[in-house]
């Protein structure tokens, strides 16, 4: 009888310990780094002489984004002469040119600059807003993106103050589906998720991050980068879809001596992801860019795991993508406990324990930030406290989107056109169909038909 109980207490102390282990260390350690920092952290003074900034724009068909996202850096507290405003037009058949021609028509000290390229894509107007920028810091801001006030002052502050900073993220605000211009309740649902689950990561993971020199991707939809460190890279690469990543890896490895860190005050706000098939598009495609970076720098993977310090690629690929298989493999696994003997209350209950835990995690995480954030976000963890109950499945749901990306990365082509799941099984259908149809075709060929 006892050796009974204690298989059975191993069995299930396996299930119910390895999501503590794995999720519950990863996020306490990355609190008390944040925390710790939080505490010694002193005001960063204003510079005597703010410094020229060149900000840069890539679009396409941006008609009706790219004026708000002006219109932001319009009003940016800071000296709009020293602003230098470059926005690439990647092939736009949509009135875009239009908009920037409204404002560039308006008074502004700074100055304005259009450039147009032939459909190369993102990358590629990137790297040709980065040869015509003259400032000595460029920044990069999506189209669709708006800019707090204070953003790029913040920035400036930061990397004034300290020398080795060769780059940095800023922290990135999803708006509520209202602001979005959205409706209905998924949209709604997924634009309450994704603000925690930006929380989370800017707060917490990508300040952790900065913090043990670990910073895995510079936010791509607001970058700010020292001139000099950028050009020491071979600039923004088009062969991946998570050119943003590369860059990290490129100047970390090129710019020596060179930080990279997230600063939090730097915010940008973001729309919401407007349904399910958008979010599967979008995280397909950052965890199959985040694997085609791995393999361009796999050199880094045999780095200790252990180690808390530098880049340890092998730990983030751990964490990050081999954990999703086991992850995904236990849930589905153990709903069939059933059929083996286990008692459908048992399990339930097992299930329920895990779910709660990640649910007391996610409301421990939204307590952090919530010491830390701003009156604007407090206010809405509080308006919409209920959500931490969400938060595990949608989670989940996440998880299921990045092992579609590992696989796709395994099987086709880079491209920022992702298919959501049903257009991938109706094209998977009509691939074998095709396939039956050849060896048909080579049959009756070889049998003189």
């Amino acid at each position: 009888m006892k050796e009974r109980v204690l298989a059975l207490a191993i069995y299930w102390g396996v299930w119910l310990i390895l999501p503590v282990l794995v999720d519950g260390l990863a996020t306490l350690v990355q609190f008390i780094q944040v925390a710790v920092q939080r505490l010694r952290r002193r005001p960063v003074p204003d510079p005597e002489t703010w410094p020229g900034i060149s900000v840069i724009i890539p679009v396409y068909n941006g008609a009706h984004t790219l004026g708000l996202c002006l219109e932001s850096l319009r009003r940016q507290n800071y000296p709009h002469e020293l602003l230098e405003i470059i926005v690439v037009d990647n092939g736009s058949n949509d009135g875009t040119y239009a908009v920037f021609q409204e404002h560039a028509s308006r008074p502004f000290a700074g100055q304005m600059h259009w450039m147009s390229i032939a459909g190369r894509g993102k990358s590629y107007a990137l790297n040709a807003g980065i040869h015509a920028a003259s400032h000595p810091y460029i920044c990069t801001v999506d189209a669709d993106a708006v800019l707090h006030p204070d953003a790029l002052r913040h920035m400036a502050r930061h990397f004034e103050a300290d020398h080795t900073l060769a780059a940095a993220t800023g922290t990135v605000e999803v708006l509520t589906a209202a602001e979005s211009g959205l409706a209905g309740r998924i949209p709604e649902l997924i634009a309450e998720c994704e603000f925690h689950e930006y929380l989370a990561a800017f707060w917490l993971g990508r300040q952790g991050q900065a913090l043990s020199q670990s910073l895995y991707t510079l936010a791509g939809v607001f970058s700010f980068f020292r001139r000099r460190a950028l050009l020491e890279t071979p600039l923004y690469d088009k062969q991946t879809v998570s050119e943003d990543t590369k860059i990290t890896f490129d100047i970390r490895q090129r710019f020596g001596g060179g930080r990279l860190t997230c600063i939090p005050e730097a915010v940008v706000f973001v729309t919401s992801t407007p349904s399910l098939s958008a979010l599967y598009a979008q995280r397909v495609r950052w965890q199959r860019g985040e694997l085609e970076v791995a393999a361009v720098y796999q050199h880094l993977i045999d780095i200790n795991v252990l180690r808390l310090r530098d880049l340890a690629l092998g730990r983030i690929l751990l964490i990050d993508h081999t954990f999703l298989f086991p992850r995904l493999v236990w849930s589905f696994i153990f709903p069939a406990l059933c059929f083996f003997g286990y008692p459908l209350s048992l399990v339930v209950s097992a299930l329920g324990l895990i779910y709660l835990f990640y649910v007391g995690m996610a409301l421990l995480t939204d307590l952090s930030v919530y010491l830390m954030a701003p009156a604007r976000v407090r206010e809405r963890l509080r308006r919409d406290w209920w959500i931490v109950g969400l938060i595990p499945a949608y989670r989940f749901l996440i998880y299921v989107f990045r092992l579609a990306g590992s696989i796709i990365a395994l099987t086709e082509s880079p491209t920022w056109r992702v298919q959501n799941p049903l257009e991938e099984t109706a094209t998977a259908w009509r691939a074998m169909l095709g396939q039956f149809r050849q060896r048909v075709r080579r049959q009756e060929v070889s049998d003189g038909v």
